[in-house]
């Protein structure tokens, strides 16, 4: 078979429909906007990213799933503007209110998703549009084509690599089999196919987290889970305990075997 003839976007649903989590809707990313902004204020993901995409003080940006601001918050300071969408009520406020926190005023935060006709949302096109770990989409194809059509300069996603934030060790501890879905090489390849060849690298985080406390460190496991019978929650806890070090600056350390990964994907119009 010619490799033209594959059809990345086909192969790209399938591998979604196979994988063993299942898509947080609105309401879960809702439940999660607090918690989520703590535990990304304490990664140096941000960092990572933002060295990686060199933001050019004249850009207007565009942050593409911006959850409670992890990129668009530090992001402010380096371009003429940001705006920053989700379909999340709850990210969006949680971003306001940081923004107001630090006194950020050049966001604009707008509540969208990736299907959503942004023209009528009066989204204007930007000079760079970025997607960091938002790419949860099922018509790929039209998510890509969305972003290079937005963009008049650069596109940056920062896509799964492997398994990703999901942690193997942790589902077979609970007891469930792991099938991960697509990740950041269906995504290059459709890119391909698309005639954009995207320049590859990665982001790879630190295997330890920092938790105020153990119940902390537990819901940071369980996200990954759509629901646990009591028997999994059990185990989910061992797994936590097994793992879990008080430091010396009494802050919990869980530490995790496999590294997450992220594949940074970057490209010029």
């Amino acid at each position: 078979m010619n490799f033209n003839e594959l059809d990345w976007n086909k192969l790209w649903q399938e591998a979604c429909r196979r994988k063993s989590w299942k898509k947080k809707g609105k309401k879960e990313w809702d439940n999660r906007a607090a918690g989520f902004a703590k535990r990304n204020s304490d990664s140096d993901y941000a960092g990572k990213f933002l060295r990686l995409m060199k933001p050019k003080p004249h850009w207007r940006v565009l942050d593409i799933g911006c959850g409670p601001g992890t990129l668009a918050l530090p992001l402010a300071g380096q371009v003429q503007s940001v705006t920053a969408i989700d379909f999340s009520t709850a990210m969006l406020d949680e971003l306001k209110k940081r923004a107001a926190q630090q006194k950020i005023t050049n966001i604009t935060a707008i509540q969208a998703s990736w299907t959503d006709d942004w023209r009528a949302l009066s989204i204007p096109l930007h000079e760079a549009v970025i997607s960091s770990r938002s790419l949860s989409v099922f018509d790929l194809k039209s998510a890509l084509e969305k972003m290079n059509d937005w963009a008049s300069e650069k596109i940056c996603i920062a896509d799964r690599v492997g398994s990703g934030p999901f942690d193997p060790d942790l589902f077979a501890a609970v007891g469930r089999p792991f099938a991960p879905g697509p990740d950041f090489i269906f995504t290059v390849n459709l890119l391909y196919q698309m005639g954009i060849y995207p320049r590859i690298d990665y982001i790879e985080l630190e295997q330890t987290k920092r938790f105020s406390t153990r119940e902390e460190a537990l819901d940071s496991c369980r996200w990954m889970f759509d629901e646990l019978s009591p028997s999994e929650e059990e185990r989910l806890g061992d797994y936590v305990d097994e793992r879990l070090v008080l430091d010396e600056t009494g802050a919990w350390r869980l530490c995790r075997r496999t590294p997450v990964k992220w594949a940074f994907l970057s490209w010029e119009k």
